[in-house]
């Protein structure tokens, strides 16, 4: 059975906004606005407009109103939204506007929202497990001072990865089923350019930019290419296997 839930989409979203849970909460429910928005807008225009004007409205009109969404509603909340995360907001919309159109929604609203719902479950307990760890602290609240596992790598883009893929796994191991059909760059690319794992020192401008991006995203692809003959559970398969091996690439490349 094929995924009623926008898989890149979140993906990307609980690499950004997992840090703590009340971005988690806010942003998961943006994400589910954003594919109902999506599927509405593609049931809509259907038949009514080419294929080519119809894939063009949902794509940039589920990327705007994504964009809008979450500068409100961060803005309500008093979430710092700069320029890059505002730029990759609009990105989640766009993919959350390809699940509509490419997937089998099939303007299946009771579906899309079950499933996402226990996407979107996960992403706030990963979400309160990153805060809890970073600095002992849940929606706000300082629930433990000072402890030994401590550590603000907790917040870095590294356990984002590792969360979505986590996420992801957690809720096809419920639904029973597998994140098939889903391009990965399509998320990891935006993301290793709005936050790279390291910086080069010797070079600088858009030499060091391009090394950066560039052996970041080949060493993914190499991974990838390795990984699909893996041996990996089915809720792991594609998607969630991918998010975890982007995980380990940063952590390696952030140490140096």
């Amino acid at each position: 059975m094929k995924l009623k839930y926008p898989a890149e989409a979140f993906a990307l979203g609980i690499v950004l906004f997992s840090r703590n849970m009340e971005e988690a909460f806010a942003a998961g429910i943006l994400v589910i606005l954003a594919v109902v928005f999506a599927e509405f807008l593609k049931n809509l225009l259907e038949g009514a407009v080419p294929v080519w004007s119809l894939r063009l409205c949902v794509l940039i009109g589920t990327g705007a109103i994504a964009a809008g969404a979450f500068l409100l509603g961060f803005s309500a909340l008093g979430i710092r939204v700069d320029t890059g995360t505002w730029i990759m907001t609009a990105v989640i919309g766009l993919l959350a506007g390809k699940a509509a159109l490419f997937g089998e929604l099939e303007g299946d609203y009771g579906s899309i929202f079950y499933e996402s719902g226990i996407l979107w479950g996960f992403w706030i307990l990963l979400g309160i497990a990153r805060e809890f760890l970073s600095q002992g602290e849940i929606f706000g609240n300082l629930l433990l001072e000072n402890a030994p596992f401590f550590s603000q790598s907790f917040q870095s883009t590294a356990f984002g990865f590792l969360a979505a893929g986590l996420a992801l796994a957690f809720t096809n191991g419920i639904l029973k089923k597998r994140s098939s059909g889903t391009q990965s760059l399509l998320l990891v690319v935006p993301a290793v350019i709005f936050s790279r794992p390291f910086e080069m020192v010797t070079f600088g401008g858009v030499i060091a930019f391009i090394w950066t991006v560039g052996v970041s995203i080949l060493l993914f692809l190499s991974v990838a290419r390795m990984i699909r003959f893996s041996n990996a559970g089915p809720r792991f398969r594609g998607l969630p296997l991918e998010m975890l091996s982007m995980s380990f690439i940063y952590l390696i490349l952030s140490i140096y």
